[in-house]
């Protein structure tokens, strides 16, 4: 067989090899061996064993990689052995992500499987790129695709190094992405208010009556509530370790659907701007911010209750000026037996979070 083809077969059944561990990482854990418990299981021996393994993954990929691009061309047989000892680094990644247990927290657990899957998803195309390259010509070696490839697959294996170790930190990562979003609909809103340059931007001819400003302050503090909610939550979760690791499984669940309702507000707020839509999509976010922390209660237990205490006071608060601003301007009406309600502004809120941190309410 010419040295072509031989390397076309190796190539060919790598990408077979590496296609086929990508399908096995989304196997049953009850049909891996691994088992649901986590008796006998050392947490600190598997993340360094797994990040030894993504290590030697990306060695292998940068060492086929160095082979294969520049002349002369390896022996069949030599590039056979690089691509072996590539595809053996890819079982060992997968056997042992396969035995972290569920018991150490379907979040942890999710995130595992999202890196592997890059991993691997990227090892195909690294694999995909040797097969195509054959028998193909470039300009130089920095210009051969596999160069870009090799990056990325080394890339997908180190960012298996920094990701969350514990549930807890899983956790708190999903809602630092959920407060990014929140943190970024404010931002976009602010320099909106403070720049004519921003609205002329986006070619919106109307800009906002005086009259508008007065909601909209409330209406922003709802927002900014909701941002303090998702961050004092993730920063409990994320140092409190007396938690129920399977109980906070919940959490990302809860916070889920508060970016997009944060989003709905923030839209409804630029001009025109239509009171009513801005009430409605303001009640929405506040009946889910409210769901949100009488289940928060159940789930972090008794300790917490003074912050979540002040959070529902903040979205009671805010709740209570947007109404009133409504009845001044003829848009609401005051029913019998109708109190407003006093509560807490954001500031004051995390003021109070933080001395009950430090007086160890919140751990």
């Amino acid at each position: 067989m010419a040295p072509t083809e031989k390397y076309r077969e190796i190539f060919g059944i790598m990408e077979v090899n590496v296609q086929t561990f990508l399908s096995q990482v989304s196997i049953p854990e009850a049909d891996t061996g691994g088992g649901n418990e986590s008796t006998g299981f050392d947490a600190g021996k598997f993340w360094t064993t797994l990040c030894t393994i993504a290590d030697k993954l990306g060695f292998e990929a940068n060492k086929a990689t160095v082979m294969w691009i520049n002349s002369p061309l390896p022996k069949p047989e030599d590039m056979h052995a690089v691509c072996g000892a590539f595809e053996i680094a890819c079982v060992a990644l997968l056997n042992t992500y396969h035995t972290l247990p569920s018991s150490e927290g379907a979040t942890l657990k999710s995130f595992l499987t999202d890196g592997i899957k890059v991993v691997f998803e990227s090892a195909v195309k690294f694999a995909s790129c040797l097969l195509q390259s054959v028998g193909q010509t470039y300009a130089s070696p920095d210009n051969h695709p596999l160069v870009s490839h090799c990056g990325i697959v080394m890339r997908a294996c180190e960012s298996l190094k920094t990701m969350p170790r514990t549930n807890g930190g899983a956790v708190a990562a999903k809602l630092l992405a959920h407060a990014n979003i929140i943190k970024d609909a404010l931002r976009e809103l602010e320099e909106a208010k403070n720049s004519d340059s921003f609205m002329e931007d986006f070619e919106c001819e109307e800009n906002w009556s005086d009259s508008d400003f007065i909601i909209m302050s409330p209406l922003l503090g709802m927002i900014k509530t909701s941002g303090a909610l998702t961050k004092k939550t993730m920063d409990t979760v994320k140092k409190c370790d007396q938690l129920d690791t399977l109980k906070i499984d919940a959490i990302p669940n809860l916070f889920a659907k508060i970016p997009e309702l944060v989003d709905d507000l923030a839209l409804s707020l630029y001009p025109p701007l239509d009171w009513n839509v801005s009430k409605t999509e303001a009640w929405k976010l506040k009946d889910h911010m409210e769901e949100v922390i009488t289940q928060l209660g159940e789930i972090l237990g008794p300790d917490h209750k003074t912050w979540l205490d002040f959070m529902e006071k903040a979205v009671k608060h805010n709740t209570a000026t947007v109404q009133g601003i409504l009845i001044q301007h003829g848009m609401a009406q005051l029913q019998l037996g109708e109190e407003k309600e006093k509560g807490e502004t954001v500031k004051e809120v995390e003021e109070k979070g933080e001395g009950a941190t430090k007086n160890g309410v919140s751990s």
